[in-house]
């Protein structure tokens, strides 16, 4: 190409380049890294003042329970956090290295179109503009013999055009190619500094779970105190349900036989993991034996809540220990009890489908609901009556 004279070559020169150079697009904006910091930020603001209550040693030990339970949630949510943002890095990486080995490929293929363009110049250099119209017009040759050379010419020219328009358009996508190579870059350093932050918070809520821990188990008062509090939530849930049966006016009349026509087929208020059983169980934190009368199911803040069956609402206010609870009557002195609502879509007096939307999870950010089925006042084993799954 350095070789070639004057406005011949400046004009071949132009043909190769013109419209080859794109501008870059415009960066993906860090709306979600925004979003993650934003999150970040309120979970961070909440662990602090969690912190604050609890090195605050407040004589009511009910309010360090529940700040275990908040503390807990928000390790869980921000694990959540990192391992989205572990599987995101894991996919970016996996795409650079795809896009990088096609990069490779348009690279290739530019390098050999442009083998054919600069051996064309070096052609159209030495024969010139004067040699093609000689060899053109030449008086030894017939009008025919002129006319095969100029369709072969023409050919020529159509070849090399469709050849320069092929190059043009191998240095569009190679440089389409570059860009999103380089985004995918940028991604990939802001998921890793993201995860970074996301890692450094979860370490810190892990120190501050530990350090409250350490407290409690040292402390038999603290200990006793939080397990007497437990004890002392579930006698508060038994006084209210029987205190809604002696004051209802009205009770709740299933014309299918009430909810022991449907056990073993009711539908699961949310579709999370069961975290805590009926029964007994070993208590994941204080290690000592608790007893459950319900189901503790996994739900991030503000998963749709469903009514087991049909049914009439009976309560719906915060109760302590309980956050916003529900209760709905299905006759018979059957009831079903949804605990840590964030906002209720069914007031007291309102009448409730199965599996129709009653109310939304994530009372103060907890994520997990809550589920009891009562008779009276006897709490019954929820397995034995929801769906199997």
């Amino acid at each position: 190409m350095k070789h070639l004279p004057g406005t011949f070559g400046m004009l071949l020169v132009w043909l190769l380049l013109a419209g080859l150079v794109a501008p870059m697009p415009a960066a993906a904006a860090g709306d979600e890294l925004d979003a993650s910091r934003q999150r970040l930020d309120r979970i961070e603001q909440q662990i602090e003042e969690t912190l604050k209550g609890l090195r605050s040693k407040q004589t009511e030990s009910g309010t360090l329970a529940e700040e275990l339970e908040r503390l807990n949630a928000e390790t869980r949510r921000i694990e959540r956090l990192a391992g989205k943002s572990s599987q995101q890095l894991a996919e970016i990486t996996a795409r650079l290295e795809k896009q990088r080995l096609a990069l490779q490929a348009l690279e290739e293929q530019r390098r050999l179109t442009e083998q054919q363009i600069r051996s064309r110049l070096v052609v159209l250099y030495k024969t010139g503009e004067v040699g093609l119209i000689k060899a053109l017009l030449s008086e030894a040759e017939s009008p025919r013999d002129i006319a095969e050379k100029y369709a072969f010419l023409s050919r020529m020219v159509r070849h090399d055009r469709d050849l320069l328009g092929l190059y043009r358009q191998q240095s569009l996508e190679h440089q389409a190619a570059v860009s999103e190579l380089e985004g995918l870059r940028n991604q990939q350093a802001a998921v890793v500094k993201r995860r970074r932050n996301e890692q450094a918070t979860l370490q810190r809520a892990h120190r501050s779970k530990k350090v409250l821990l350490a407290d409690v188990t040292q402390s038999t008062e603290l200990l006793e105190g939080m397990l007497k509090e437990l004890r002392a939530k579930a006698a508060r849930l038994n006084e209210l349900v029987k205190k809604l049966e002696t004051e209802q006016s009205q009770p709740y009349t299933e014309p299918l036989g009430g909810l022991v026509a449907h056990k073993g087929r009711l539908a699961w208020p949310v579709p999370g993991k069961l975290r805590v059983g009926f029964g007994t169980s070993r208590h994941g934190d204080l290690g000592t034996l608790i007893e459950s009368h319900g189901f503790d199911i996994e739900a991030e803040a503000g998963t749709p809540v469903h009514a087991a069956a049909p049914g009439k609402v009976i309560f719906a206010n915060s109760l302590r220990g309980y956050g916003k609870l529900m209760i709905v009557d299905h006759g018979s002195k059957f009831y079903t009890l949804y605990a840590h609502m964030a906002r209720f879509t069914k007031q007291v007096g309102d009448s409730a489908a199965a599996e129709e939307v009653i109310a939304y999870s994530g009372y103060e950010g907890r994520d997990a609901v809550y589920f009891e089925i009562r008779q009276g006042g006897k709490p019954l084993n929820p397995a034995d009556w929801l769906k199997p799954r």
